[in-house]
């Protein structure tokens, strides 16, 4: 027989006036030789009870138990449930990491310093496809011509040049640094100018898959150097950019990589142990917590 909404609502009072008045009734009220004996067999009646009662509630007032795949990083201020909407875009950790040399060989790395240090000889990169230089921003990536930006060649085409002509499978972008600590940018301007970019990198190689990268933290040590705000608030201003990112990449059906929280303390400054003591710039061993990280959140498929 169908109840209604009253007739619901009766029944769930009705369950919870009965349990509590038998659980006075029973510890208060009744001397100790007349109460039901706490043994095995109250317990399996009592787990019974509560059990039947769940599953008429259930069906009473039918719900559906959320089922969160996505942990909000430390890094974004999202709710738990808010975030799910960004499953299949934020890149989650594997299982078992790629090896870089099944990984890599698909992949152009583009981006500013942090990216083209990686490719210089000898480091992290050095045998794979990098397309960056040192200072480059979303508003000069496109255009910038000063200075080779292939690790391997040293002719002086733009990074869009590059692009164009190598066609990657994977493009991963890191860039944003510059653009939050050196121009002053607001979030909402440089979002903008980032779009700008991408539509440029989409027309010299369509066919690409996209992994936008976050923006890594400063440290302590760039204040004075880098920027004159306080570094809490310039990273602030950052954790408030990547989300603008990630909400970018969800958008137009790119990937996020948070390489952010791998490289920050619990503060939520840039680790000391990955810095170059200028609080900015990564040493080797925060290039290694890139390149395992990358390995550990690969795009699905590879």
């Amino acid at each position: 027989m169908n109840m209604n909404i009253f007739q619901k609502m009766m029944y769930v009072v009705l369950s919870i006036t009965v349990a509590c008045a038998v659980s006075i009734a029973n510890y208060i009220y009744l001397p100790a030789d007349k109460r039901i004996p706490s043994d095995n067999k109250t317990t399996e009646f009592l787990e019974r009870y509560y059990d039947t009662n769940d599953r008429i509630l259930k069906s009473l007032f039918p719900y559906e138990e959320p089922n969160f795949t996505l942990e909000v990083p430390i890094n974004m201020s999202y709710t738990t449930t808010d975030f799910q909407q960004f499953t299949g875009t934020y890149l989650t950790e594997t299982e078992q990491p790629l090896k870089a040399t099944d990984y890599f060989p698909y992949i152009a790395f583009c981006g500013d310093s942090l990216t083209y240090h990686m490719g210089r000889p000898g480091k992290h990169l050095a045998n794979y496809d990098v397309i960056a230089y040192g200072g480059l921003s979303v508003y000069d990536y496109a255009t910038f011509t000063d200075e080779p930006v292939y690790n391997k060649s040293s002719v002086k085409k733009t990074s869009i040049q590059w692009l164009k002509e190598l066609k990657p499978q994977i493009i991963y972008l890191m860039l944003g640094t510059n653009g939050i600590a050196m121009s002053g940018l607001s979030n909402e301007t440089h979002i903008e100018k980032y779009k700008e970019l991408l539509d440029k990198i989409v027309t010299a190689s369509p066919s690409s898959i996209i992994v936008i990268c976050s923006v890594t933290p400063f440290g302590p040590a760039a204040y004075g150097k880098y920027t004159n705000q306080p570094i809490s608030v310039i990273n602030q201003k950052i954790n408030h950019f990547n989300m603008y990112l990630l909400e970018l990449a969800k958008e137009r059906g790119y990937y996020f990589l948070n390489i952010a929280e791998a490289l920050m303390n619990a503060e939520g400054y840039f680790d000391t142990r990955y810095s170059s003591d200028d609080g900015l710039h990564w040493n080797d061993a925060g290039r290694d917590v890139y390149i395992n990280y990358v390995l550990r959140h690969p795009i699905p498929g590879y």
